[in-house]
């Protein structure tokens, strides 16, 4: 079966890591899950644009290491991390400059407006929502020879979760994203319309 990418990452932003997460940043709760959620959705959006660069998905994968503090924290079997520590303001960056080159700062600005967060809190989150994204594909490789193509099944659901500000940033138009949305829409009336002409 096909993985949602989204939702399957969702699954490791429980209450005690958004507690713990709070420790450090002092957010309201339901806007540092929508920033982390926003994040991940950003970073995958970042992959997707990577995705004619030759070798790209394997070569960001190899940036975290086995050894890696975050990679350790994560069960991913059972879906949850283990332990939140600030490892993640590192080990995040590099693979943020790597996906986003120089965009990466007004990206991180963006979550914090569009999301109502602190910008230092952004710019965290978006180090940790990277390490997370990277850590499941890196535990997950078999995806990597299908993610440019798992991406762009799962590309418009993904950017109706990010704010249109940071859709523009990543090169995408909000017009794109409704015009898909409403060719969606269109698909189900026409389905329904016969549906009730010959059922």
């Amino acid at each position: 079966m096909t993985p949602n990418l989204q939702i399957e990452l969702r699954r490791f932003i429980s209450s005690n890591v958004v507690s713990k997460l709070n420790k450090f940043y002092f957010e309201n709760d339901a806007l540092l899950i929508k920033g982390i959620d926003v994040s991940i959705g950003t970073v995958l959006m970042g992959l997707y644009n990577k995705a004619e660069e030759s070798e790209f998905y394997t070569n960001i994968v190899s940036f975290l290491q086995t050894d890696s503090t975050f990679y350790q924290e994560v069960d991913f079997t059972a879906g949850r991390i283990l332990s939140v520590d600030d490892c993640y303001r590192i080990e995040g960056n590099d693979i943020l400059k790597e996906i986003f080159s120089n965009k990466k700062g007004r990206i991180s600005e963006m979550i914090s407006n569009e999301v109502g967060i602190k910008s230092e809190t952004a710019r965290e989150i978006l180090n940790f929502s990277a390490l997370l994204v990277i850590s499941f594909l890196k535990n997950n490789n078999q995806l990597l020879d299908s993610l440019k193509l798992l991406l762009e099944e799962q590309k418009r659901d993904i950017l109706n979760s990010i704010p249109p500000g940071i859709k523009i940033i990543l090169g995408f138009t909000c017009h794109e994203v409704v015009e898909d949305k409403n060719q969606a829409n269109l698909g189900r009336s026409i389905f329904t319309l016969f549906g009730h002409n010959f059922f």
